[in-house]
């Protein structure tokens, strides 16, 4: 794997406490970190939800408490895509892509520099900011959200700026810049899409994920926790799957813990 890039400054985002959905208790602070020191393990935390105490924060707010713990000397890197959230890629965006494609095999050094003009460096550098912060990662995990059995557009407009030619798994070798990252991906859905569910087939979250990522190397060491029947909480007709979700996110939290000490 191809050395990564520095991380630039960045800021962890504090997360108080679950909400009140189950009763896990509260999660501790995440300290704010700003520099990275040589072999510090970093964790690039990514949520994605619109709604600021949603399932998916949760159970990705434990992943990196636990993380944390067992790494006292780690770094948590997180972006809110909702507060922040990456641009849609523009017109200089794919421009820049095609010319690289066009170039054939281009390193991740000369892409930086393909930006030609100020349109074409301002949308490159915003995109840069999220690649740097994935090349430098050692873990990423991100809190998902099933809309409409798919992905939210603020984690799709996030993978439309990273997923650049220089990353892309090379055909020949079939190893790229980020194969072999270690991620993990705590999904919140509001039914249910396992085996044997009405809904089963209908899920076009996960399918799509191990597409995506395998494209760029991070279906290599992938993990899902997923926490179905969420909407069984405030939807009368759910009502009766209530215990089902409880049960579905409690194991989600509990598979995280477990996992984040790895």
């Amino acid at each position: 794997m191809m050395s990564r890039a520095p991380p630039p400054h960045g800021r962890v985002r504090r997360i108080e406490k679950l909400e009140e959905f189950t009763e896990p208790g509260e999660i501790e602070e995440i300290e704010e970190t700003e520099e990275r020191s040589p072999g510090m393990p970093t964790l690039l935390h990514l949520d994605c939800s619109a709604r600021p105490e949603s399932v998916s924060r949760q159970i990705s707010a434990e992943f990196a408490t636990a993380w944390r713990s067992a790494h006292p000397d780690g770094r948590v890197v997180h972006r809110d895509l909702t507060a922040t959230p990456a641009r849609h890629v523009d017109a200089a965006h794919i421009e820049l892509v095609t010319r690289l494609e066009t170039a054939g095999t281009v390193d991740l050094d000369e892409a930086r520099g393909v930006a030609r003009n100020a349109t074409e460096r301002r949308s490159w550098r915003h995109s840069w900011e999220m690649i740097d912060e994935l090349l430098a990662c050692d873990v990423l995990l991100i809190g998902l959200p099933m809309y409409n059995f798919s992905v939210p557009s603020t984690f799709k407009a996030w993978f439309d700026r990273v997923a650049i030619p220089p990353l892309i798994v090379d055909s020949r070798t079939g190893k790229g810049p980020l194969s072999g990252l270690r991620t993990v991906v705590a999904t919140a859905r509001g039914g249910s899409y396992g085996p044997g569910s009405p809904r089963h087939g209908d899920d076009f979250q996960e399918p799509y994920l191990r597409a995506a990522f395998r494209m760029v190397g991070l279906a290599d060491d992938l993990q899902f926790l997923h926490a179905e029947m969420t909407k069984s909480g405030y939807v009368p007709q759910l009502a009766s799957y209530r215990k089902t979700a409880i049960d579905s996110l409690r194991q989600a939290v509990e598979r995280a813990r477990e996992i984040a000490r790895d």
